[in-house]
């Protein structure tokens, strides 16, 4: 056989082989689903295991709504050399709990072995009643149920004591009205956690409340509390300002954490199995070995706090606008002379510590022939632990219409001193101003006249004609022509249109939450806006606030819940009885939680782009799905 006719032969034999091998191993690759139990009581655990004959990435759990995800995924890899061939097992493992009776059918799961897709077969598992014995079982053995009845607070674990709370504090109980207040909601643990999530912001009604920048990650420090060492984190500050005076309460704060704990031991019969014994040996001390450690969901919850707001002391100054703190006013024109139409600036600015945001600006009299515009507001606020510090900058655009030497009055900045404990204000001199002629567009008006009513007499004034005038006949009658008729029934029709839009008016102002309801897309969609323009500039912080903001606000509006009641557990209750999709209330809740997380945790499942499109996909399905 010729040398070339061999190669040819051995060159598509290779071709063929590395053709095949990947097909085969495609098909012999398979990602298998079992349970350790099919049926199950209600309440009881149970574990579900995905295992792969090879080596894959990308691993993607199904939905498990009707289930309570106790502990998991548990990865695993396993290698085995038997006659020189190798094969190996990569598992993933969960750990979950049933809550609702029922036959619930548990999806397939994903994976992906090089460029192919591997999909597991579904699971169907049936969650019976729960029998007295296993309600037992579960309560002795504190397996993270627990008591949701009203006033009670989930945030002790089997043991006794308290080893995981959220506890608020504030810096002062007594305060003047609109004087800010410090509030610190910490994280408090003698266990060690592996996740941590808000469930429910306060509202902090009868507040304004600015919010004080805090790092994305939890940082730990040891903190002596009633005799006991706790591991503490801060995870939320904000300055409060009171709006009114009276008894106020700070909302609780909720939330939720996975805690890795020690369960108690059962009485057990002896085991003379040398392997059992082996086991359980202290070397083996870790959630994969020992049978009496659990990760535990633990749902937690901060006292309320009551504040008692004094009224600010009577006798305030006319020129009093609610303006509180150490503070101070300057006021300045950008030029002391012009020429008539040309533009100037009055600045007003306000600064030191307070509530710089809520300040208003001192009342400016302009003359009557100038031209005046709504002011221009920049605020530059940094809030602390030590309150709200930094200034507001009120800017006035003025035209002169006509020259002259003016006097621009200022009135008083008055605010409340908190050191001093009374009014200070601060007088400022007459502005004084002078215009000089323009460059002749315009000629001067004589009198008081405003926003100048007459600017070009010149022109305005003609001369006499003193020659017949010529008049043209129109060929075309007026009357019965289509402009006739248009200008007979324009009015007509405009009265009808008005009188629709009236009456539609007089409809939708007798339900505000209609309104809002109907406006909740909208409003959504203008902070996604924001929330791009954040992401596209790399502002990680800002960006989620308004993401967290349209999704919260969306939901709010569109089933007219009031902000004081928003939480996961009532939108997911409304959204149920609306007759909503369960999977499209859980892509909801989830989308909430991966904000939380990344605002307040510091890590995130889902890149900020991917947690952007998830925002826009869930508003746009719900608007649809909400009746």
């Amino acid at each position: 056989m010729p040398f070339k006719f061999r190669s040819t032969i051995l060159f598509c034999f290779v071709v063929c082989l590395f053709t095949y091998i990947p097909t085969l191993r495609a098909q012999n690759e398979k990602l298998t689903a079992t349970a350790s139990e099919t049926t199950v009581a209600n309440g009881d655990q149970f574990q579900i295991t995905y295992s792969l004959n090879a080596s894959g990435k990308g691993f993607k759990a199904p939905s498990l709504p009707y289930f309570v995800v106790v502990m998991g995924p548990s990865q695993s890899q396993q290698m085995q050399i038997i006659n020189g061939s190798v094969s190996q097992t990569l598992s993933f493992t969960y750990v979950l709990q049933a809550t609702k009776e029922g036959v619930f059918k548990i999806g397939a799961a994903e994976i992906t072995v090089g460029s192919t897709k591997i999909f597991s077969n579904p699971l169907t598992i049936t969650v019976t009643k729960a029998s007295a014995q296993s309600q037992s079982q579960g309560q002795s053995q504190g397996q993270g149920q627990q008591n949701q009845k009203s006033g009670e607070k989930n945030n002790t674990i089997e043991g006794g004591g308290k080893n995981v709370f959220i506890k608020a504090s504030v810096d002062r109980t007594n305060s003047y009205q609109v004087e800010g207040i410090v509030v610190y909601y910490k994280l408090y643990t003698k266990v060690t956690l592996l996740n941590y999530a808000i469930s429910k912001l306060p509202s902090f009604t009868g507040f304004w409340s600015q919010d004080i920048n805090m790092q994305q990650q939890l940082e730990f420090h040891n903190e002596n509390y009633d005799g006991v060492s706790y591991k503490v984190a801060e995870i939320k500050k904000v300055v409060l300002f009171p709006q009114r005076s009276g008894n106020l309460v700070v909302d609780p704060m909720e939330g939720e954490v996975i805690a890795r704990v020690q369960v108690k031991k059962q009485q057990q019969q002896k085991n003379n199995d040398p392997f059992s014994q082996f086991f359980n040996d202290p070397f083996f001390n870790n959630p994969f070995f020992n049978n009496n450690v659990q990760d535990v969901k633990v749902n937690l919850k901060s006292d309320p706090i009551r504040i008692t707001v004094k009224d600010l002391p009577a006798g305030a100054p006319s020129e009093f606008s609610g303006a509180v703190g150490r503070l101070s006013c300057e006021v300045s024109l950008d030029k002391k002379e012009t020429k008539a139409n040309e533009a100037i600036t009055v600045k007003i600015k306000i600064s030191g510590k307070g509530n710089i945001k809520l300040i208003e600006s001192p009342k400016i009299s302009f003359p009557p022939d100038f031209e005046s515009y709504d002011p221009k507001e920049n605020a530059n606020i940094n809030a602390t632990t030590a309150g709200v510090s930094g200034s507001k900058v009120f800017e006035y655009l003025l035209i002169p219409r006509s020259p002259g030497e003016f006097k621009i009055p200022v009135s008083s900045f008055v605010y409340f001193d908190l050191d001093k404990k009374q009014y200070v204000s601060t007088d400022f001199p007459d502005l004084l101003l002078k215009v000089t002629k323009g460059d002749g567009t315009n000629v001067t008006v004589a009198g008081s006249v405003q926003r100048s009513d007459v600017q070009l007499l010149g022109k305005d004034i003609r001369f006499i004609k003193t020659h017949d005038p010529d008049f043209e006949v129109s060929l075309t009658p007026f009357y019965g022509s289509a402009l006739f008729y248009g200008l007979v029934t324009t009015p007509a029709l405009l009265f009808l249109i008005l009188l629709g839009v009236r009456k539609r008016n007089e409809r939708l102002s007798g339900n505000a939450g209609q309104i809002k309801s109907q406006r909740a897309n909208k409003a959504a969609m203008k902070r996604l806006s924001a929330a791009k323009k954040y992401l596209s500039s790399n502002e990680k912080e800002k960006f989620l606030d308004e993401m967290f903001r349209a999704l919260w606000g969306f939901i709010g509006d569109k089933l007219q819940i009031p902000v004081s009641d928003l939480s996961k557990e009532k939108v997911t209750s409304e959204l149920a009885i609306r007759k909503v999709d369960e999977s499209l209330i859980k892509q909801f809740t989830d989308t909430i939680d991966s904000c939380e997380f990344a605002r307040f945790a510091g890590g995130i499942a889902d890149s900020n782009e991917a947690l952007y499109q998830k925002g826009i996909d869930i508003i746009s399905k719900l608007e649809g799905s909400i009746k």
